[in-house]
């Protein structure tokens, strides 16, 4: 509960029908990095800390589905307009002090911006979060020509959370008859009452369409690295397949595994107990109902297999097509398919960072690892109770890159060892599923592979 003298309650508006969507399914409920939109924005706004009470306002037809997602969480059905559905949400914050009203279709929303509505509202009673305008705004009654030019430094983009006194802003939704506000502020401000603006964030978008989810996506990308948390699930006992283990980063990740006292079965042509191509399918499947035999189900998969030519596509022949298409992408869906996982496992696959642009001279290499990432969320949901994420190392020191690429600066480059303290952070958080990590030097932070 947090720690304010004035009840504080949280009211995340996930009504919306999604018609501009233009999907059968609203893009509230669409999925994020694994979860669903609304789901990262509840996280933020639980991890505050800063409310007494959270509501959420929803859609009446998945009423069922959220209560049962959040059982600790109150849900109330939306109305069918937003304005509807704010009152809704308010009538059922009764005894509050301050509300903060969020759209949850906006899922990179701070906690920095939270408390900063908050105390604008102690000193305000009504705040608006808002952008300065990096256009120029244009005024246009018939929206076929301008009719004004007004000036761009005068102007905001509104975003949310909107936040007001609690009886300020029901007084407001009281007042306003019949309207079809689109914003609460709109309403508070027909009152005549200031508004106060507080800063809010260009990250801090709102989910109105799929270039939307996938700028989201990326942005997320950029939030949530793990690579220095504090490790809180302990490896020890755990057992893990590790397929490419024979490599550099493979044998790098198997060191930080064993050090945890994790077991490492490791799977590849060149592996001592567990030789196999992966590249086939009736082997994989004969060697891991072997490791079954003999392990049980296990803890988690680990793919590291990779394979780079420099050459042209024009230059490439059917076999050097093949080979890098089953190797980067054949070989990790063969063992996603085949391993026998615990319910709670961990699946991790690591890609490039080359996958985010197809890259003249390997163009195999990036396509295959770009599919290696949309495998990646679309297993994740197909896995719910897994945590299934992808690593994407950028340029890293190992023999595939200095033999393809000779003349790099080689203090510019990973080692094996920062990827493999990467999958060590990554297995020992707590929830995260469906993401996508980059790994990278500071050097390589403006310049991928």
């Amino acid at each position: 509960m947090a720690e304010l003298e004035a009840k504080t309650t949280a009211i995340i508006l996930i009504s919306g029908s999604g018609e501009r969507f233009g999907h059968a399914i609203p893009k509230q409920f669409h999925r994020l990095s694994g979860k669903k939109v609304y789901q990262h924005t509840l996280d933020t706004f639980v991890q505050s800390g800063l409310f007494d009470q959270i509501i959420l306002v929803c859609h009446p037809k998945y009423i069922e589905e959220v209560k049962a997602e959040n059982p600790s969480t109150a849900v109330v059905p939306g109305g069918k307009t937003r304005q509807n559905s704010s009152y809704l949400g308010l009538k059922a914050a009764i005894g509050s002090d301050i509300v903060v009203i969020h759209d949850g279709a906006r899922p990179l929303i701070t906690a920095e911006i939270l408390k900063a509505n908050i105390e604008a509202v102690k000193k305000h009673k009504a705040a608006n979060t808002c952008i300065p305008s990096s256009d120029t705004i244009v005024h246009s009654t018939d929206q076929t020509s301008i009719d004004s030019i007004p000036k761009r430094a005068e102007y905001q983009r509104g975003q949310t959370p909107q936040s007001f006194a609690y009886d300020l802003i029901l007084k407001a939704h009281e007042r306003s008859g019949k309207a079809d506000a689109t914003d609460d502020c709109q309403l508070v401000h027909a009152l005549g009452h200031p508004i106060h603006i507080v800063r809010g964030s260009e990250n801090n978008i709102k989910i109105t369409s799929e270039l939307d989810l996938f700028l989201a996506e990326q942005l997320l990308r950029l939030t949530k690295m793990p690579t220095h948390q504090t490790a809180t699930i302990s490896l020890e006992n755990k057992i893990y397949a590790l397929t490419g283990g024979t490599g550099h980063i493979g044998k790098a990740i198997q060191k930080e595994l064993e050090a945890q006292g994790a077991k490492v079965i490791i799977l590849g042509r060149s592996a001592s107990h567990f030789p196999v191509d992966l590249r086939c399918y009736d082997q994989t499947a004969k060697t891991f109902e072997a490791i079954h035999a003999q392990y049980g189900q296990l803890d988690g998969l680990i793919n590291s297999v990779g394979k780079l030519m420099v050459k042209s596509v024009s230059v490439l022949t059917k076999c050097d097509i093949e080979d890098l298409i089953t190797t980067n992408l054949t070989t990790l869906i063969h063992s996603c398919r085949l391993a026998l996982l615990k319910e709670d496992a961990s699946i991790i696959n690591i890609a490039s960072s080359s996958y985010t642009r197809g890259r003249k001279d390997y163009a195999i290499y990036s396509s295959a690892k770009a599919a290696v990432v949309n495998f990646t969320q679309g297993l994740a949901e197909e896995c719910p109770k897994m945590k299934v994420n992808a690593l994407v190392p950028s340029r890293v020191n190992s023999p595939m890159r200095t033999h393809n690429f000779p003349d790099e600066n080689l203090s510019d480059l990973l080692e094996p060892t920062d990827v493999a303290k990467a999958v060590l952070n990554l297995l020992q958080s707590a929830h995260l599923t469906g993401s996508i990590l980059d790994v990278k030097t500071k050097s390589q932070s403006s310049a991928e592979s």
